[in-house]
């Protein structure tokens, strides 16, 4: 191991002891100065991309410390985040990316026997909503 890896481990510890979270994760991808100001900008590819926990967590707390703090998308522009911005619910039964799973992947995920009986339904003209 490096003496710097060693070094920084060491520091993680002794911080994390005194009650710091330590993380590299959740930072923004911009901090921009300018002339004695400075906001952080998070980057969302489309509108309604959420922050993720880490990165709700950081803006946040940047935030409370009076720092600028912003999402920003192409389609929607700047949108503030302050000290008080809510952690948005999402729906983690849809994976990482968001992606909705389709009824016969739905299907799928159920035992043989609860397939069979839905499927016989189906053939009857009862729907069933996955």
């Amino acid at each position: 191991m490096k003496a710097l890896q060693t070094a920084e481990m060491q520091l993680r510890e002794k911080l994390e002891g005194d009650g710091w979270r330590v993380t590299h994760r959740g930072w923004p991808d911009f901090a921009c100065v300018r002339d004695g100001e400075m906001i952080f900008v998070e980057v969302k590819r489309y509108r309604g991309e959420n922050l993720k926990k880490d990165q709700h967590y950081i803006l946040t707390n940047l935030a409370k410390l009076g720092l600028d703090c912003f999402k920003w998308s192409p389609d929607n522009g700047f949108e503030q985040i302050s000290a008080t911005t809510p952690m948005p619910i999402t729906g983690r039964h849809r994976g990482k990316l968001g992606k909705r799973l389709t009824w016969e992947e739905r299907l799928a995920k159920l035992s043989p026997k609860r397939q069979e009986e839905i499927l016989a339904d189906k053939a009857k003209g009862i729907t069933w909503f996955l």
